[in-house]
C-alpha cells in the first residue's frame, strides 16, 4: 500500500512537471486531440510482416496544428516510421499552451489461422 502510494506521487510528480515544460501525456493528447486519423498499416510492411513500436513527438503551433513530427524511438522500420509521421501531421489539437505531444505507436500483425479442408491448421 505504502509503495503504491508512493509510486502514485512520483508519477503525479512527473506529470506536473511535463505538463510544467509543456509536454503532453498519451491520455491528455487523446482528450485535447480534435482530429486524429489512425496511421495506415502499409501494404508492403504486413507482406513483410513487418511489426514494431516507436515514440513520435508532434510539435504543435498555437492554433493546434502539427508544426513538425519527430520520431523519438524508431518502429525499426523506416516504412513504419514514415506511416506513423504522415499521420500524425495530420492531426489536430485543441487549441492551448500545449507545445509537444509524445505518441507511442504500435504496429502488429495480427495472428490469424485458417483451416484447410484436410483438417491441417495453417497460419497465415
Amino acid at each position: 500500500m505504502k509503495r503504491s502510494l508512493i509510486l502514485l506521487g512520483l508519477l503525479c510528480c512527473a506529470l506536473a512537471k511535463a505538463k510544467a515544460q509543456g509536454v503532453e501525456t498519451v491520455q491528455a493528447a487523446r482528450r485535447v486531440a480534435v482530429y486524429a486519423p489512425r496511421p495506415e498499416y502499409p501494404i508492403a510492411a504486413r507482406r513483410r510482416g513487418w511489426v514494431g513500436s516507436g515514440v513520435f513527438a508532434c510539435n504543435l503551433r498555437p492554433d493546434g496544428t502539427v508544426s513538425s513530427v519527430d520520431v523519438l524511438q524508431s518502429t525499426g522500420h523506416d516504412i513504419l516510421d514514415q506511416a506513423g509521421i504522415s499521420a500524425f501531421r495530420q492531426w489536430r489539437f485543441r487549441r492551448g499552451d500545449s507545445k509537444v505531444v509524445k505518441i507511442p505507436l504500435n504496429f502488429a500483425m495480427p495472428y490469424r489461422v485458417r483451416h484447410r479442408m484436410s483438417g491441417a491448421v495453417i497460419p497465415d
